[in-house]
């Protein structure tokens, strides 16, 4: 069974800590709610820029917290419009939060260029730390209750919201929509050609005509680790937080029976620590890869119980 020194190993997610030196670039209000763009460090002169939404209420009792992402290669605006998502989750009285990760948005660099020069699953693990730094800020807000934080995730963000369930105890509750990567069901389906659609070795492969099981051999060899960053070895790592896993019937990316297969992996570890009622899997008719506004409440629903 995989652990989660390991998975952080293989990540390569540091332990160190910079100062955040963090900054509030620009602050606004709409009714009752306070909306900031601020920003912190993340590694060394790495500056993670975020979005933050709250009820004025905050200012006399913290809120709990929800940290929301994204699937790539969207960025945290699009959570605020045309979604609507960070200041509808604000009203409900959280301290709402998203953030972009590495190579996107305003960032710096080339996601293809480090994908090519630091291999897929390093890539991510760049985006693990950042969200683990920005856990550290929120504990420096008076207004955040960061004892009580849940994490939600579209796509990317939902294997991050795994990732993070697994590898940050200060991470209470977690939401994964349509992030379960089983990579034995991705291969199976076709669905890693649209996944990896960037990369050159899908490209050959595509080209050579190579079936699942051959494809499969060859991202493994070439970016080791891979098999080890799977939805079916980390979702156990939760070890009882309260996990929703949500995929839609028809999603192109995240085939049923990957989301099937990561419930049915945790499964037993909530059943043997009493906990069964932590863990819910829940497809939706007629859904593609999306965050419709049905899954958002059902999402929502989740964290107002747990949190």
């Amino acid at each position: 069974m995989l652990d989660v020194e390991t998975l952080r190993q293989v990540l390569a997610v540091p332990h160190f800590r910079n100062p955040l030196a963090a900054t509030i670039v620009e602050r606004w209000t709409q009714r009752d709610l306070v909306f900031e763009k601020v920003r912190f460090q993340g590694r060394y002169r790495d500056w993670i820029p975020a979005l933050v939404v709250y009820s004025k209420m905050a200012l006399s009792r913290p809120l709990p917290v929800i940290l929301c992402m994204p699937g790539s290669p969207n960025v945290k605006e699009d959570l605020l419009q045309p979604m609507d998502l960070l200041p509808r989750w604000a009203d409900k009285g959280f301290f709402v939060v998203s953030i972009d990760r590495p190579y996107h948005g305003g960032r710096e660099g080339d996601l293809n260029q480090a994908l090519k020069e630091k291999g897929i699953v390093k890539v991510w693990g760049e985006y693990v730390y950042d969200l683990m730094r920005t856990i550290d800020y929120l504990e420096t807000r008076p207004e955040a209750d960061a004892d009580r934080l849940g994490m939600v995730g579209l796509s990317m963000g939902g294997m991050e919201a795994l990732l993070m369930g697994a590898l940050d105890d200060r991470v209470d509750a977690v939401v994964s929509i349509a992030g379960q990567l089983d990579w034995q069901e991705i291969f199976a389906a076709g669905s890693w050609k649209t996944i990896f659609r960037g990369l050159d070795l899908r490209h050959r492969l595509v080209r050579l005509e190579a079936n699942a099981e051959d494809a499969r051999a060859a991202f493994e060899q070439k970016y080791p680790g891979l098999a080890i960053v799977d939805a079916t070895l980390v979702a156990p790592l939760l070890h009882g937080k309260p996990l929703l896993l949500v995929v839609g019937e028809n999603d192109p990316y995240i085939p049923v029976a990957a989301a099937r297969n990561t419930y049915f992996s945790a499964e037993p570890v909530y059943k043997l620590q009493d906990m069964a009622d932590h863990l819910e899997l829940w497809e939706v008719p007629a859904v593609s890869h999306s965050f419709t506004r049905a899954m958002q409440e059902r999402a929502l629903a989740w964290f107002v119980h747990w949190l």
